[in-house]
């Protein structure tokens, strides 16, 4: 879990990183505006993502996220400030 305040920059961060590390070709570059589908995430994949999302976070989060925001800057932007996300759970 993060220390301190998550902004959407690190959120956005955490989401690049995470699908580097995870994805079939790890030298493909992964930026903000990579959508889930390009990516390759299917539903099992997108489920464990929003997982380790929540655990990093300490934050329970809608599985259906990735399908609803559909790129790691619509991921982010949501969860750093939108009802149900990282804000939302810390009461604001």
């Amino acid at each position: 879990m993060p220390s301190g305040t998550v902004t959407e920059a690190d959120i956005r961060d955490w989401c690049i990183a995470y699908l580097q590390r995870t994805a079939d070709n790890p030298s493909i570059a992964i930026g903000p505006e990579a959508s889930f589908a390009e990516l390759g995430l299917d539903s099992a994949s997108s489920a464990y993502f929003i997982v380790e999302l929540e655990e990093w976070l300490g934050a329970e989060l809608w599985p259906e996220l990735v399908f609803e925001y559909p790129t790691i800057s619509a991921l982010a932007h949501f969860v750093a400030h939108g009802k149900g996300g990282v804000a939302d759970a810390a009461g604001g």
